[in-house]
């Protein structure tokens, strides 16, 4: 009984992967929203109905075939962070490289931290790393905590937690500060996505508010810290 419901495993997840990987190259080809139901199966060279036996919806296919774009921002994100001295430049060179990768492919970074259809992310994230392990063994450990929580503040808030055990940071300016980036980030997404702003543009009133707003919410005895970061984080 287990050896069949072994080899079943094996099938259902040799079959998503077809899916996954069709989706992925539509996207590749055409953009995020030219991925359809009909148009990946007829790519994996199944029917519509059969992915339906394998996938929620549009969305929870999507999701895993935009999962792999994250590999690039995770080997920057983990270089970007490697020399930081403290807590405080390691949140401001994680906002810096997540703003030259989400401007570069906002769709798919709306996707992945701000869509509003996120109650079964962490499910379909703990199934991305079940159909590809290796990818969770690259992935630095406080991503996985991250990429493993459904909710977006929670998953923002992660950055900020060694900032407050450091004593950078008081746990309800945090939150305050969390709330307010986590607005005006979504909002210039989609002034990219719309081409109101260019990805250099984005990147800049970015990294510019978020300087601005932690500076406000950290104790003053830090200020410095951060102002001299930011100039030399800026200056690459």
């Amino acid at each position: 009984m287990q050896q069949k419901q072994k080899r079943a495993k094996i099938k259902q997840e040799r079959i998503m992967k077809y899916f996954i990987e069709s989706a992925e190259e539509i996207i590749q080809k055409e953009g995020i929203e030219a991925v359809t139901i009909r148009k990946t199966a007829d790519l994996a060279g199944y029917t519509s109905a059969t992915l339906y036996n394998y996938f929620d919806n549009l969305t929870h296919l999507v999701f895993l075939a935009t999962m792999n774009h994250l590999e690039n921002y995770n080997r920057h994100l983990y270089k970007s962070v490697a020399k930081c001295k403290n807590s405080i430049e390691v949140y401001m060179s994680v906002c810096l490289c997540f703003s030259e990768h989400a401007y570069s492919e906002p769709d798919i970074f709306e996707l992945l931290f701000f869509s509003q259809d996120r109650e079964k992310f962490e499910e379909y994230t703990n199934q991305y790393y079940e159909l590809y392990p290796s990818k969770e063994e690259q992935t630095p450990q406080f991503l996985n905590t991250m990429y493993h929580l459904n909710n977006i503040y929670s998953r923002s808030f992660t950055m900020l937690d060694n900032c407050i055990k450091d004593g950078y940071l008081d746990e309800e300016n945090a939150n305050d500060f969390n709330d307010i980036c986590l607005r005006f980030t979504k909002t210039i997404i989609e002034d990219v996505k719309k081409s109101n702003l260019t990805k250099d543009e984005a990147i800049q009133m970015t990294m510019k508010y978020y300087y601005q707003l932690f500076g406000f919410y950290l104790k003053p005895e830090y200020k410095k810290i951060l102002e001299e970061y930011y100039k030399k984080l800026m200056k690459k």
